[in-house]
């Protein structure tokens, strides 16, 4: 039987807060909510007290992420947005056509956050939800509209002072240092899922489990850019700490590459042939490698010395595994000994672009608090226009998909609004609000989340209606009202339907503070959840679309141009690309993107699924692809630093081939659709790549040449199946 122990659950938390500060959000939202309610309850002034939280918990719905200067912008903008729409809401409340069309222009604003990222899913909650409810309560004079701006620019206000004022005791760089560390944190789970290959009683992990531990580095890798987004060079050589940290995130995706690398030489080993104290030695190096993978993200995170020290001693023990693997001979007969070479090789490699992480850790100054960072002409500078414009533009990025959605949410609202107005559904603004909220770009991702929403809302309503039947002791509800503020944040990202529920909770004990319980209330949200989730399946099915089984093509052309790309790059370019690990993270996004719409196309309704084994086998030559040439550019990258030789004619020939089928797949990829662009470059015989091939470079571009043959005869056998 299993033993709890708390003090190993309670140092899992703390670790999980490094990473990600959940709680702190929680509890940000928890002080700035709860104070205005205690206010009101004490002074009288609860529905004053009810827009202040309600302005207070919007806001703060906005996660805080990336630099001080992004954080104040971010916490202005949502300042701004509670305002205006806020009175939007309210001087439209009485007319049920100025409700109906604003609700159009307010769903479609919204929708278009998307294009902000993570940011800007806080961001339209600003906009939607202090609409929608300020909408249902209007004021009757110029009076209530003042007390109403008031009450809202005090959330704002108050608001931004409790979220600044936490912000300034942060240390200036931990924002930039969280987002390495994520980086690391994949990194471990990554190499555990490649180490399973070595254990005799773990079955080893499949070419898709290995893929998305893959995508899950590469994603946090998109997540760091684009809060962070200068690269090594391009940071001001005078900012040391910028330019260490850029260094330090590029090597951390290199080192991600090179595990990559590792496997597949290990898929090359035969684990039955191969010695058991060879293979118990390949799992030692392999956990090695986990454990420093784990005390490096929390290292990078913290910058504790103990952790420093408990890090020093995980790569000191690496370094004595790797030296009695490589002590370590096999038969030249024996097929395990070129991949083995290969994997002690390319450990040796990997664990020297730690060392040099350690090195770059050590480089970087003490991380001193934002406030003693941060000068009042540097914060000021944070609100410079060129910033608003520049997310502006962002933001009103108008292109198929966001469009298309955008148009989908802002009518599927604007139907809610009208059906909550004209027929006078007593608190029926759960119905535009469940709509907004509900409503995904993708058919599956909307009708998931319906689904769970509709279990939280209604096990919400039973609980709060039952907490609020039951007498119970003094500021009893009051209490669990400040809990339901961090525990919604806490559950936001683990858990959708208990977010749903603790949110449901929250609301049900906020709007029954100071009065009796009414189970119309319940009910009525309830059934209008249930037809705002209705609604926005509706809508995801019929109003613009967006089926992958449409849209998968353009992703796998896209895909399979941005490795011709980086082939060319590689291959006929005049000279060494330092920044080659940008064509590398542009292929593997575009892969990434093409398996997303995979799986979407997997889970669209359809009464048949057609050439999915194709679609998947381009993927899978694709993936290949992309990883042989990563595996060429780090061998590249390894011995840069002399003159390099140009390809013999021999290796020329190889490097011809390769391009030869490139350009027929790619001539191919037109066939598949016709708005494809792609433009092939034609074969100069008398070029020479500026580099002569290792024999490890050769073995790669000989496998590429395989997986471009391969993808050819497939594309050919999908035209054909597409043709009958």
């Amino acid at each position: 039987m299993a033993k709890f122990s708390p003090y190993k659950e309670l140092n899992k938390l703390i670790e999980a807060e490094a990473f990600e500060p959940m709680f702190a959000w929680g509890l940000r939202m928890a002080i700035a909510a709860c104070v205005p309610l205690i206010w009101g309850i004490y002074t009288g002034n609860f529905e004053a007290a009810m827009f202040i939280t309600l302005t207070a918990e919007c806001i703060c719905w906005v996660e805080l992420k990336g630099t001080f200067g992004q954080r104040i912008r971010t916490l202005f903008g949502g300042a701004f947005l509670s305002v205006v729409f806020a009175l939007l809401g309210t001087l439209t409340g009485y007319s049920i056509w100025l409700s109906v069309g604003a609700m159009l222009i307010v769903a479609f604003i919204s929708s278009l956050f998307k294009n902000l990222g993570d940011r800007g899913s806080g961001l339209a909650i600003c906009v939607y939800l202090l609409f929608i409810f300020c909408n249902a309560y209007p004021v009757n004079t110029i009076k209530e509209l003042e007390a109403r701006t008031l009450q809202v620019l005090i959330g704002a206000g108050y608001t931004i002072f409790i979220s600044l004022l936490i912000s300034a005791f942060m240390p200036a760089k931990q924002p930039y240092r969280r987002s390495i560390a994520i980086i690391w944190k994949h990194i471990a789970d990554l190499i555990e899922t490649v180490g399973k290959a070595t254990n005799d009683k773990a079955q080893r992990s499949n070419l898709r489990e290995l893929y998305l531990k893959e995508q899950e580095v590469r994603t946090s890798i998109n997540t760091s850019f684009s809060f962070h987004e200068q690269m090594a060079h391009q940071v001001n050589a005078d900012d040391k700490a910028e330019y260490n940290l850029a260094l330090l995130r590029k090597t951390s995706a290199l080192i991600a590459t090179h595990i990559v690398t590792i496997s597949e030489e290990i898929e090359n080993m035969n684990m039955r042939t191969l010695d058991n104290s060879v293979r118990m030695q390949l799992g030692a190096i392999f956990n090695g490698f986990k454990q420093t993978a784990d005390r490096m993200a929390i290292y990078i995170a913290t910058l504790k010395p103990e952790e420093k020290l408990l890090l020093v001693s995980r790569i000191s023990r690496l370094n004595k595994l790797l030296l009695l693997m490589k002590e370590y001979t096999l038969s030249e007969k024996d097929n395990n000994t070129i991949p083995l070479q290969r994997t002690i090789h390319l450990s040796d490699r990997t664990l020297k672009l730690i060392e040099s992480c350690m090195t770059r850790l050590e480089a970087l100054d003490n991380d001193l608090p934002v406030f003693r960072s941060y000068s009042l002409i540097r914060t000021l500078f944070t609100l410079h226009p060129k910033h608003w414009i520049q997310n502006l533009k962002l933001l009103f990025n108008f292109n198929t998909f966001t469009t298309r959605y955008a148009a989908r949410a802002a009518l599927a609202a604007t139907i809610a609004m009208f059906i909550y107005k004209w027929f006078d559904i007593y608190k029926g603004y759960w119905l535009p609000f469940s709509v907004i909220i509900v409503l995904q770009p993708y058919f599956g991702a909307t009708f998931r989340k319906s689904l769970e929403r509709i279990i939280g809302t209604v096990a919400g309503g039973l609980v709060g209606g039952i907490l609020l039947r039951v007498h119970t002791g003094i500021y009893l509800n009051e209490i669990l009202l400040c809990l339901t503020f961090i525990l919604m944040i806490y559950y936001l990202r683990r858990n959708y339907a208990i977010a749903v529920f603790v949110v449901t909770l929250n609301l049900v004990l906020l709007f029954n503070l100071e009065a009796e319980l009414d189970t119309t209330i319940l009910v009525n949200r309830t059934l209008s959840t249930i037809g705002g989730c209705g609604l926005a399946v509706l809508a995801g099915f019929a109003f613009l679309p967006h089926w992958d089984k449409k849209w998968l093509p353009v992703h796998l052309a896209n895909a399979i141009n941005c490795n011709y790309k980086y082939f060319i790059t590689t291959f006929f370019s005049t000279g060494i690309d330092r920044n080659w690990t940008k064509h590398k993270r542009s292929a593997e996004s575009n892969n990434s993107n093409v398996f997303d719409s995979f799986n979407r196309f997997m889970s669209e309704p359809a009464v048949k699924k057609k050439h999915y084994a194709n679609y998947y086998q381009l993927i899978t030559h694709n993936v290949r692809i992309t990883r042989e040439l990563n595996n060429i550019q780090l061998e590249l990258d390894n011995r840069s630093s002399g003159k390099l030789a140009s390809a013999s004619e021999e290796e020329q020939a190889l490097i011809n081939e390769c391009l030869d089928w490139f350009n027929k797949n790619i001539e191919r990829l037109k066939v598949i659709d016709e708005r494809i662009e792609v433009k092939a470059i034609t074969l100069d015989e008398t070029f020479r790549t500026y580099f002569s091939l290792t024999e490890a470079q050769k073995l790669y571009l000989t496998k590429l040449l395989i997986e471009l043959k391969q993808m050819h005869y497939d594309l050919e056998k999908f035209i054909k199946a597409s043709e009958q």
